[in-house]
């Protein structure tokens, strides 16, 4: 029911912003069922790759030791899927291979200490690279708003140490001392929070851009007094500018109306000088309060492909998302975004050796 489900979301939460965004770990990773330590000698994890072709089976046979060693886990990762696909966001208790029961003794085993070192280690760092990443978003390094990231599993890299002990027992005063060796694990390379940090921040931007992205803009509520004479020429300024009227009401007494109308903060800049030029004076100036949010609909990711949309908004200048074709007011907000803020802009063009004279030809 809709009860339980919200207070399973509650018992998983771990980080939450003031922007509607919430990170939630699933509850095997609490019981210990999707978190898995792999003992590893090069101290990394298996990687699912894409099959390659066979043309290139040539190369690989050289580097066989290689991808033996880059294979290290892929059982555990098996397995996680598994789980993940049986059992889904709840997950189920960690159970012994043999006796099918719940596995709470106190030896080390590499899931244990995978679960020890994810919960005192990495989970705090982890909710602060969830919380850099809703702060700088993908798109133009702006605040992100209403995003659930959820953490299925966790994989954890380690290597395994023999630790001796030295037992005294009564029957073996005879005999000395009896040595007895006990495999320890601990992480195959020292976790540091600014790693974690960078991973899931880097992580979670990037599974953002798997998803469609919207932009959010602000909405100013626009007040101003305006002639009958003037009226045609404001409707076209706001027009272009894709504000919308809201009302307007004569004002008595008068020959003026009182305009109100909502237009978005980014087409507001230099909207007075624009208005009192094309009404030739007939217009007030405008009065700007924030008014609203809204969702701007338009994909800033958008080619043209098939025939009747390259017909309609034109064939692609460049490869890959340089060019949409269209007036896309998403990535021209993003590129004026990122421009200013010194940011990597695609449209830009990188001057090389820029110090060196150049005598350009008539």
């Amino acid at each position: 029911d809709a009860k339980g489900v919200f207070s399973c979301l509650l018992t998983s939460l771990c980080g939450l912003d003031g922007n509607g965004n919430a990170m939630v770990e699933s509850m095997g990773i609490q019981k210990g069922s999707y978190v898995m330590g792999i003992v590893s000698d090069v101290g990394e994890v298996h990687v699912p790759v894409e099959a390659k072709d066979d043309k290139n089976s040539g190369d690989n046979d050289e580097n066989n030791d290689e991808g033996r060693i880059a294979l290290s886990g892929e059982e555990e990762y098996t397995i996680l899927q598994y789980r993940l696909k049986s059992s889904g966001f709840v997950g189920l208790p960690v159970l012994n291979n043999e006796k099918g029961e719940e596995h709470n003794d106190s030896s080390a085993t590499p899931n244990k200490t995978a679960l020890d070192i994810w919960k005192n280690e990495m989970r705090g760092s982890a909710v602060a690279g969830f919380q850099l990443a809703m702060r700088y978003g993908p798109l133009c390094e702006e605040p992100v708003r209403g995003v659930m990231v959820i953490l299925e599993s966790v994989e954890i890299a380690l290597q395994q140490r023999n630790s001796h002990h030295n037992h005294q027992s009564q029957q073996d005063n005879e005999d000395g001392g009896r040595t007895q060796r006990e495999a320890t694990y601990s992480s195959a390379k020292h976790l540091s929070g600014g790693m974690v940090v960078a991973a899931l921040r880097s992580g979670i931007r990037c599974a953002s851009l798997t998803r469609p992205a919207r932009l959010m803009e602000g909405h100013l509520r626009l007040t101003l007094h305006s002639s009958l004479t003037g009226l045609g020429s404001l409707y076209t300024v706001l027009s272009k500018r894709r504000g919308k009227v809201l009302t307007d009401d004569m004002v008595e007494g008068t020959d003026l109306l009182l305009i109100t109308a909502t237009i978005p903060q980014a087409e507001s800049f230099r909207l007075t000088p624009e208005l009192l030029r094309q009404s030739s004076g007939e217009v007030t100036a405008p009065e700007l309060i924030f008014d609203h949010w809204e969702v701007l609909e338009e994909d800033p990711f958008w080619i043209p492909t098939t025939l009747e949309e390259r017909e309609d908004f034109g064939e692609i200048l460049m490869n890959g998302d340089l060019s949409t074709g269209i007036e896309n007011n998403a990535l021209k907000y993003i590129r004026m975004v990122r421009g200013r803020k010194g940011l990597l802009v695609d449209s830009s063009r990188t001057v090389i050796a820029a110090e060196k004279q150049r005598t350009l030809k008539r």
